[in-house]
């Protein structure tokens, strides 16, 4: 299987989320290779669950700060991304993971751990999406089972944490951001460099892949996303919310 990459870039909150929208459907049409794709963010914002109420986060505070919110196609919990953090998506034929979501979870996962493990961090997966180190989570996984076949698959990696405003973002005490949300600063002293390269190296290990840019339609369609969809956390009235919490003191889906 051929595996395209797609090299870190950076996008206001909308883009992002517009961005993995359009690739899906890149490849779930067969227009593009499974794909492995690395991004920022361009200002610090957070990203809510597919069905999450948007009242578990401070919207004064996101006003206030300049912080961005989009709502993700996946559920989960609010995600609070810093500029500094790092974000990968991995789009494919859930075939490639023998039609399991749980082999999907476990093999992209890894490829997580094992980068932390490369630079020294010693790291586990619990409860299938979260990934931990010394009992502190470091890094949020989200999953959807999408239309034709395809599997898609977003997470973060907690580089530096700002503990001010990530607690009043997220309706969180500072305490206990410290006690169950960790990064990666706070156990080596790496360049922003080094960690990407340790998460290439093994996102695309034992992989035929080819670096790609972001195709020029798929650029179009996440554009026309981002206005239509992403641009709004609103959902249609009667729509069920539900209370999910903040994805770094959490654990499990």
């Amino acid at each position: 299987m051929k595996w395209r990459l797609i090299e870190q870039n950076e996008y206001n909150a909308a883009m992002n989320m517009a961005v993995d929208h359009a690739i899906y459907e890149s490849v779930a049409n067969g227009r593009e290779n499974p794909t492995i794709r690395f991004y920022k963010w361009a200002d610090c914002s957070v990203s809510i669950g597919a069905y999450q109420d948007p009242k578990e986060i401070s919207l004064d505070a996101c006003k206030k700060h300049g912080i961005g919110i989009v709502r993700r196609m996946t559920g989960g919990r609010a995600v609070y991304h810093d500029k500094a953090d790092f974000t990968y998506s991995v789009i494919a034929p859930i075939r490639i993971f023998n039609y399991s979501i749980g082999n999907a979870y476990r093999e992209i996962c890894s490829s997580m751990t094992d980068a932390l493990n490369e630079l020294g961090i010693k790291a586990a997966i619990e409860n299938k999406n979260d990934i931990v180190v010394d009992n502190k989570k470091i890094s949020g996984n989200a999953s959807k089972a999408m239309d034709k076949g395809v599997y898609l698959q977003h997470g973060t990696l907690v580089y530096d944490i700002d503990f001010d405003i990530m607690s009043k973002i997220l309706n969180v005490s500072r305490d206990l951001i410290r006690e169950k949300v960790t990064s990666v600063l706070q156990h080596k002293k790496v360049t922003q460099k080094k960690v990407y390269d340790a998460l290439k190296n093994n996102f695309t290990a034992n992989k035929d892949f080819k670096t790609e840019e972001i195709s020029k339609y798929e650029l179009m369609r996440a554009d026309d996303l981002a206005k239509i969809k992403y641009s709004t956390i609103m959902l249609p009235t009667g729509t069920l919310l539900k209370n999910k919490g903040a994805c770094y003191v959490e654990r499990g889906s």
